[in-house]
């Protein structure tokens, strides 16, 4: 284990061990919460090929993005234009050529900036979720906006759909495929075959969306 380093291990009542490179390259394990640190170190052993592989292709794109200091001409992301923020004495955030950012928000600008992120992602995936099912008949049950780190949606036993509110930060076209993507797991709950037929014949172009995302995950966070 000398060379694999494991940064973090979540403990749930999940049945697998599943392993999680983030965006600066940090290994995190989430395990079952009975399972021993021996097995998770062997686990991680066995794996070792893959999460280098993984690590090296975070730091040959550059590695972490720098986290955001909001100050006045700092760019920001939604629905894949970049805005230049400016901050004036306003009384919200508002979006016109640039990003209006009020100076009062100031000592908790991150938090601030996190919920208009978030009430941004409930107005604009829930219209892109309802033009969906309408056109497919995948009817969900509610859609939850949540601040998951390394998902772009799941899906409930139910058919509640759940997104991250930093995928507002995506273009619409690789917004609609998270949307379609989970829409369709309410009658597929694995990715099989038919799964994908599914969303295929919705987006005949999914793997291209899908791929912007995998590109460029690490520029929608904060």
């Amino acid at each position: 284990m000398e060379d694999i380093k494991i940064d973090k291990i979540i403990r749930s009542r999940r049945r697998t061990l599943a392993l999680i490179v983030t965006a600066d390259a940090t290994l995190v394990v989430r395990a079952p919460l009975r399972v021993s640190l021996k097995y998770i170190n062997n686990f991680v052993l066995k794996k070792q090929n893959w999460i280098k592989a993984k690590q090296q292709q975070v730091n040959e794109n550059g590695g972490p993005v720098r986290s955001k200091e909001f100050i006045d001409g700092e760019s920001f992301l939604y629905l894949g234009e970049i805005y230049r923020l400016k901050i004036e004495d306003c009384d919200r955030i508002e979006l016109s050529q640039s990003l209006l950012f009020p100076k009062r928000y100031l000592l908790d600008a991150k938090g601030k900036m996190i919920e208009w992120y978030k009430d941004m992602a409930r107005e604009t995936i829930k219209a892109r979720a309802d033009i969906y099912s309408r056109s497919t008949g995948w009817e969900y049950k509610t859609i939850k906006i949540t601040s998951a780190q390394t998902r772009w949606g799941s899906c409930s036993p139910k058919g509640s759909i759940n997104f991250p509110w930093r995928l507002v930060m995506a273009p619409i076209n690789a917004i609609d495929y998270v949307v379609v993507h989970e829409l369709a797991h309410i009658h597929e709950k694995n990715h099989s075959a038919r799964f994908w037929n599914k969303v295929e014949t919705v987006l005949p172009d999914y793997k291209q969306r899908e791929l912007w995302l995998k590109e460029n995950r690490k520029f929608l966070n904060l």
